[in-house]
């Protein structure tokens, strides 16, 4: 079967995307904000400066990747993707806020640059729409293993359930993302798509090595090793995959309705495979 979409299913795709997110912004943040664990000493210089590189990462704007966006639906018809994309965004600037209020509430002061997260910003200037969803993807599959470190690294319950809350939107996040990459690799072929998916698994080495170099404190606070990081983020990556060239066959059974969404993504346990 073609994975080539019709721009019909992707209006309809998009809709439900678009509702998905919608939903999950009503959703109650049931966090216990009102915990008053401190952290100690030992875990504070475990944490402290990954989580301000990763809360300066998640509060990026996304408006060349908006704008990229709304170029996409002009030249396609399908006018409800932008909606959509710009609730994802305002998704990924919400993990950012709870991770400041966090941090606040803990008295760790945030940044506002770091060079790991300068040198993604320019890589994505330079790209285009499907490369920018590719370096922005690479930091959703990465996440996936670092929250789960993160909420094990302290006693905080109040890091935990936040690492749990954004671990369910990133497995979503991973699902939306191989819809948006299924449509722009729609016209080519298998053969040139598993190059670009084989190109794309390096890069996610790679950056596994730099994740590890900068963040290997919360890991192992946590009593995870490199291997566990990249076991998880390449389990994490061909699941994505496999997940993007089933999403023309998957377009079929959407509706304008969350239930029709993948049901893959519902909880921080579960992958983006299934």
């Amino acid at each position: 079967m073609s994975i080539k979409m019709r721009s019909s299913e992707s209006l309809i795709l998009s809709t439900a995307w678009r509702e998905h997110f919608e939903t999950n912004r009503t959703t109650a943040e049931d966090l216990p904000w009102d915990d008053g664990y401190r952290l100690t000493p030992s875990e504070r210089r475990a944490i402290e400066k990954s989580v301000q590189q990763f809360q300066l990462g998640e509060g990026a704007q996304g408006r060349r990747l908006l704008a990229r966006g709304q170029a996409y639906a002009r030249a396609t018809g399908d006018i409800v993707f932008p909606e959509a994309l710009t609730l994802f965004i305002r998704e990924e600037q919400r993990h950012s806020s709870y991770l400041l209020r966090f941090m606040r509430l803990q008295g760790i002061p945030a940044v506002e640059k770091h060079w790991v997260d300068s040198v993604f910003r320019r890589v994505r200037v330079l790209a285009g729409l499907e490369l920018e969803l590719r370096v922005l993807v690479t930091a959703e599959v990465i996440a996936v293993p670092y929250y789960g470190a993160l909420g094990g690294a302290t006693r905080s319950a109040l890091l935990r359930s936040l690492s749990d809350r954004i671990l369910e939107d990133e497995a979503w996040h991973l699902q939306f993302q191989a819809s948006m990459l299924s449509r722009l690799e729609s016209r080519r072929s298998r053969f040139l798509r598993h190059l670009i998916w084989q190109a794309h698994r390096w890069f996610l080495v790679g950056t596994c090595c730099v994740v590890w170099i900068e963040h290997r404190s919360v890991f192992t606070a946590a009593g995870r090793f490199f291997r566990d990081l990249l076991r998880d983020a390449i389990s994490e990556f061909s699941g994505l995959e496999r997940a993007a060239r089933s999403q023309g066959a998957k377009a079929r059974q959407i509706g304008l309705t969350n239930r029709f969404l993948p049901t893959g993504a519902a909880g921080p346990e579960r992958r983006a495979s299934q």
